[in-house]
């Protein structure tokens, strides 16, 4: 009879804790009022604001190139005005463009970091980091944010987006163990 009351006891407790975990958001969708998501096409540096020189959005491109190719990340910097839900916004392109899922490049999937960047707000830059990449913390992009936004306040563009670009490389090479 004990044996009884503690297996129904237990499985009430297990069936309460699931009963309380949320399910992973697999949302796509553009957030309401925000602009359409711009599609990955030839580079990794997106700049629809047209404020990126061509020599940034090469070099940008490069050396994300290098990460896909090297396994470790997609990272993606979109540079877009009129952006009202940042979080939502660089979190759902991911899931959109699909960066970092298994079988597409990087092994283990998840891997796509989302660098938004707007010029007409007072924030500046968002980060969004897939769930493959746990060991880049806000630790890590933390100090790379204050370290462009000193550009980025600026209008200095192409030096943000570069210093973002590099500052996330070196980082996640030095997280995930495979240098240049």
């Amino acid at each position: 009879m004990r044996r009884a009351v503690w297996a129904i006891i237990l499985a009430s407790l297990l069936a309460g804790c699931q009963r309380g975990t949320a399910p992973y958001d697999p949302n796509t969708e553009v957030p309401k009022g925000d602009p359409k998501f711009p599609p990955l096409t030839t580079s990794w540096i997106i700049d629809e604001a047209g404020v990126l020189s061509p020599a940034t959005i090469s070099e940008g491109d490069r050396i994300c190139q290098k990460l896909q190719d090297d396994g470790i990340a997609e990272v993606a910097v979109v540079v877009m005005r009129g952006v009202k839900h940042p979080d939502e916004w660089a979190t759902h392109y991911g899931r959109w463009v699909r960066l970092g899922r298994k079988g597409l490049s990087t092994e283990g999937g998840n891997n796509g970091v989302v660098w938004l960047i707007r010029p007409d707000a007072d924030l500046r830059e968002t980060i969004s980091v897939g769930r493959g990449l746990p060991r880049f913390t806000v630790s890590d992009y933390g100090v790379i944010m204050d370290d462009a936004k000193d550009h980025l306040n600026f209008n200095n563009f192409d030096g943000g987006v570069l210093k973002i670009v590099r500052e996330t490389d070196k980082r996640l090479r030095e997280l995930y163990g495979k240098s240049r």
